[in-house]
């Protein structure tokens, strides 16, 4: 489990590179346990509890994607029990059922500090 909130972002977003290429399981060791998260993805779908933010995800993780997300432009904030990331993330390399996409987004995860570890407890992204 990551100790700083930059470990964090970096598992969050493995685990997303992981969703994408079919696999949403990952997400579940960095998204807090709690039934309190929430995501507001870039389909435009707000998704609040544990149960609906997953079921999205399995959804997210059959679409067909292929490629990469990066985050790039990367700001934290933190407090002792709270922070968020700030960032635009970034495809490379990204289709959907063998179509070309080229997706930038921005990007804020809000994370909370449990039991001395950083788990995401929301996700915001919107197309610019």
């Amino acid at each position: 489990m990551p100790n700083t909130l930059s470990e964090a972002a970096d598992l969050f977003y493995a685990a997303g590179n992981k969703m994408l290429a079919g696999d949403c399981a990952p997400y579940a060791e960095i998204w807090s346990e709690g039934d309190d998260i929430s995501h507001l993805g870039p389909t435009g779908n707000l998704c609040t509890g544990r149960k609906a933010v997953f079921e999205q995800f399995t959804r997210e993780s059959a679409m067909g994607f292929d490629g990469t997300l990066v985050a790039d432009d990367r700001r934290f904030v933190e407090s002792a029990e709270m922070g968020y990331l700030v960032c635009m993330e970034r495809t490379s390399g990204m289709t959907q059922a063998g179509e070309a996409l080229r997706i930038d987004i921005r990007a804020t995860t809000i994370f909370r500090k449990e039991s001395g570890h950083w788990r995401v407890v929301h996700h915001h992204t919107d197309r610019f």
